[in-house]
């Protein structure tokens, strides 16, 4: 008994001084992955510590919350994760019922590396002159579906209160478009399956960024072309689809895969292993742009946006579907509900309440109409 009582002792101590950080571990049985993660000073570029000036984590926490976060988005039920601070190596394991959890004993690493050419460009984008120290930082796509994801988001850039809030899905657009996918049958339960990210600019930055970020593209391409294809890889038939948001992400595609789209055009990526699925997209806060023109052309972009969240849904959940068949069934699909347009147009775009909408739109304003704006023209102006 002493010797099992000195012996807790010693591990409390063990666990005190190397910097393990853990969540309790559930009673039912679990399966078991396990990870090494990198140096102290490979990790504190990795993952933007600290996140925050005023943050009181230790990089131990900050690992430690964003691979809960990634297991949890994953879907994982009884969650555990624990993170080993041994020396300066980190490594974590992660735990779960569910054995699809061992998937994040290669992943979670494979993941890490690529982004490790992230912390390369953007070390070379300030040798060069080219980074803004005052409002830009470094921020991979952390806490994300890193193993169960079915769809990829290719967006611009992660916007600047991000970082500190430690949420990659904490802002308006993102939470905008989970209410498009759950308008197109996705639980809310699992939205966030459909939230892989990559950005063509992997920099926390205000939204006004815009046309200043795009010196750094050719930096970061090779870092945003290895995670696009290491996320959308499936282990059999068709990748996983990916859903391109705005001008600057086409035309990103446009140089890197030779791909021309405007908005709900489709297309096969070349991922060279695989063909991946791709629709053009409005960026999801477009429309709050737009309605400055009228309700027509707000109207115009909800269309487009429920069409083309409508075409990642059912891509999501089978990939290897027709991609122009499934973004005309769904075209069809949304031409039929004028009034549900309607009504999203008005809370959406208008911050109608459902009752306002619903009202406005039994009052004899709208079906969809053609909206009397280039939309593509607003869009770049915008972007100058």
């Amino acid at each position: 008994m002493n010797v099992l009582y000195r012996w807790g002792h010693w591990l409390l101590a063990v666990l005190l001084l190397t910097g393990c950080a853990a969540t309790p571990a559930p009673t039912t049985s679990l399966y078991e992955a396990s990870a090494a993660l990198g140096t102290e000073q490979t990790l504190r570029q990795l993952y933007s510590w600290p996140n925050s000036a005023e943050s009181p984590q230790s990089l131990t926490d900050t690992i430690h919350h964003y691979t809960w976060q990634s297991g949890t988005r994953d879907g994982l039920p009884d969650l555990a994760v624990t993170v080993w601070n041994d020396l300066g190596n980190y490594s974590a394991t992660i735990r779960s019922s569910d054995w699809r959890v061992l998937d994040y004993g290669r992943r979670l690493p494979r993941f890490l590396a690529i982004g490790q050419l992230g912390v390369d460009a953007t070390t070379r984008l300030k040798t060069a002159g080219l980074w803004n120290d005052k409002e830009w930082r470094f921020f991979l796509p952390l806490g994300l579906a890193l193993t169960e994801q079915r769809s990829v988001q290719l967006l611009h850039f992660p916007p600047d209160y991000s970082l500190p809030a430690q949420d990659y899905l904490g802002s308006k657009t993102s939470q905008r478009w989970e209410s498009l996918l759950q308008e197109n049958g996705v639980a809310a339960a699992e939205v966030t399956l459909y939230e892989a990210i990559v950005d063509i600019a992997p920099i926390a930055a205000p939204a006004s960024a815009g046309s200043t970020l795009e010196a750094t593209y050719p930096y970061y391409a090779p870092y945003a072309r290895r995670l696009l294809e290491f996320l959308l890889q499936r282990d059999s038939g068709a990748a996983r689809p990916v859903v391109a948001y705005g001008y600057p992400v086409r035309q990103w595609l446009q140089q890197q895969y030779g791909v021309t789209l405007k908005v709900l055009d489709t297309a096969q990526l070349d991922l060279g292993h695989a063909q991946a699925a791709v629709i053009a997209a409005n960026h999801p806060s477009f429309i709050w742009y737009v309605k400055e023109q009228g309700y027509d052309a707000a109207e115009q972009v909800m269309y487009q946006d429920l069409v083309a969240a409508c075409w990642q849904a059912a891509m999501g959940n089978n990939p290897d579907a027709n991609a122009t068949l499934t973004r005309d069934t769904c075209r069809d699909s949304w031409r039929d509900r004028p009034q549900q347009v309607c009504v999203l147009t008005w809370q959406q775009a208008f911050d109608k309440s459902t009752e306002e909408a619903q009202q406005l739109c039994r009052s004899g304003k709208p079906a969809p109409t053609a909206a009397k704006v280039d939309l593509e023209t607003l869009e770049r102006q915008l972007l100058q």
